[in-house]
C-alpha cells in the first residue's frame, strides 16, 4: 500500500532503518507503517535507545531511511533533491529538540526571524511575525534579551516561537520538556496544546513523561522495532515494562496495517 490518503497529514510506509555496526546492520526498525491524521496529536513513547528521536529524524526529512516512504500529503519526499527538501522543512515543518538549540549571541528576536529570512521573508516582515509568535508565547517583552540571559523554560518558549513563526502544517517535538522541571514542563506543554488549536497544526512528540503522553490524541509505543498503540491502555508499566507489548499490535513484519 502506497501513497497518500484523503485527510493524512504523515504517512510512513514499509520504514526501515538500520546502521552498519562493524561487520553486521544494527535494524531500528524494519517496516514499519504509521499514520498520522491531519489535526491530530500523537505521542510516541518507549525505552531510551529504541529509535524514537530515529523516527522523528526521518519524519522530519533530517534523515533518510533505509527503505520505505515518507508522505506529507501528497509528496514522498524521499524524491525531493536535497535543496527542495530544506525548503520544504522550513515551509512545511516546525522543529523543537530538548535541548533549546538557540543561538545565545543573538536575541530571542532574531532567533525567531531566523527560518524566515532563510526563506527570504523581508526583514521588516520577518520582525513583525517573529514579534507577534513571541507575544503568543508569553515572552513579547524579552524580544531584545539573548538567548544567553533567558531561563531554560524561556528558552524552550522561544524554540515553539521559532517553530511557528514560518506558519508550518506540523509540528515535531523531541522531549520538549525533557530539560526542564515539573512546573516549567507542565507549562510548556500546555503551550503546545494551545499552539496546537490556535495554529491547526499535526503534532507529533516523543516524551518519557507518560503523563504528557497520555494528553494526545494517540499514545504509540515504539518496541523492539513495533509500533504498538497504546491509547486508551494503561502507561503504568510502560515506562519499565515495554518489553511487554500491550495495547494494539500493529504487526509491522512483512508490511502490516497501519498504526
Amino acid at each position: 500500500m502506497t501513497g497518500s490518503v484523503a485527510g493524512t497529514a504523515i504517512r510512513a510506509v514499509d520504514l526501515t532503518k538500520a546502521y552498519r555496526s562493524g561487520r553486521t546492520d544494527l535494524v531500528v526498525f524494519d517496516r514499519l507503517c504509521l499514520d498520522v491524521r491531519a489535526g491530530e496529536r500523537v505521542s510516541i513513547i518507549g525505552e531510551s535507545g529504541a529509535g524514537k528521536s530515529t523516527l522523528l529524524h526521518l519524519l522530519g526529512g533530517l534523515d533518510t531511511p533505509t527503505s520505505g516512504e515518507i508522505y506529507f500529503g501528497q509528496n514522498e519526499i524521499g524524491r525531493f533533491r536535497s535543496e527542495e527538501l530544506a525548503e520544504f522543512r522550513n515551509r512545511e515543518v516546525g522543529f523543537v529538540w530538548q535541548m533549546a538549540s538557540l543561538l545565545v549571541e543573538f536575541t530571542a528576536l532574531e532567533n525567531v526571524m531566523m527560518p524566515l529570512l532563510i526563506r527570504n521573508v523581508p526583514s521588516g516582515q520577518a520582525r513583525a511575525v517573529s514579534q507577534a509568535r513571541l507575544d503568543e508565547v508569553g515572552l513579547g517583552n524579552r524580544a531584545a534579551h539573548r538567548a544567553g540571559e533567558l531561563s531554560g523554560g524561556e528558552q524552550q518558549r522561544v524554540v515553539l516561537a521559532r517553530a511557528l513563526a514560518g506558519d508550518p502544517k506540523v509540528l515535531l517535538a523531541d522531549e520538549p520538556t525533557g530539560n526542564l522541571d515539573p512546573r516549567t514542563g507542565e507549562m510548556i506543554m500546555g503551550l503546545m496544546e494551545d499552539l496546537h488549536r490556535s495554529h491547526g497544526l499535526t503534532t507529533v512528540y516523543v516524551t518519557h513523561n507518560l503523563s504528557f503522553a497520555g494528553r494526545a490524541d494517540r499514545v504509540l509505543l515504539l518496541d523492539r522495532g513495533r509500533l504498538v498503540d497504546m491509547t486508551g491502555s494503561s502507561l503504568s508499566t510502560a515506562s519499565s515494562g515495554q518489553n511487554q507489548s500491550r495495547g494494539r499490535e500493529p504487526g509491522i513484519s512483512g508490511g502490516g496495517p497501519y498504526v
